[in-house]
């Protein structure tokens, strides 16, 4: 498990992910402009729970089977897992001190 840094998801590796430990999970593509303004947020996420949260990076034009098994339509798209429950899905961009609440909430159950 590598926390504090993004991880890359792909087919072979998302359920060991998902099911070990708070997780993001975050849809993307190298053409959307929104996605990497939502990397600066992740990136101040990790920042703040070093050890407790991840977030795994799916590169929907690589990963055609996880986007559609997620059913995802439109990115940036994220999914917050908790030990491989999910606990929020978002389209768009979310900011910072939103996605803090929710995983603050997650942490203390």
């Amino acid at each position: 498990m590598k926390k504090g840094s993004f991880i890359e998801i792909n087919f072979p590796n998302w359920k060991e992910e998902v099911n070990n430990g708070l997780i993001i999970l975050d849809f993307w593509a190298e053409w959307c402009s929104a996605c990497s303004v939502q990397d600066k947020f992740y990136k101040d996420l990790l920042a703040k729970f070093p050890d407790k949260l991840k977030v795994g990076k799916i590169n929907v034009s690589d990963n055609r089977v996880l986007t559609e098994k997620f059913r995802v339509k439109n990115i940036p798209y994220l999914i917050l897992f908790n030990n491989g429950e999910e606990i929020a899905r978002m389209e768009g961009l979310e900011s910072t001190s939103y996605l803090v609440r929710l995983i603050e909430k997650e942490l203390e159950t």
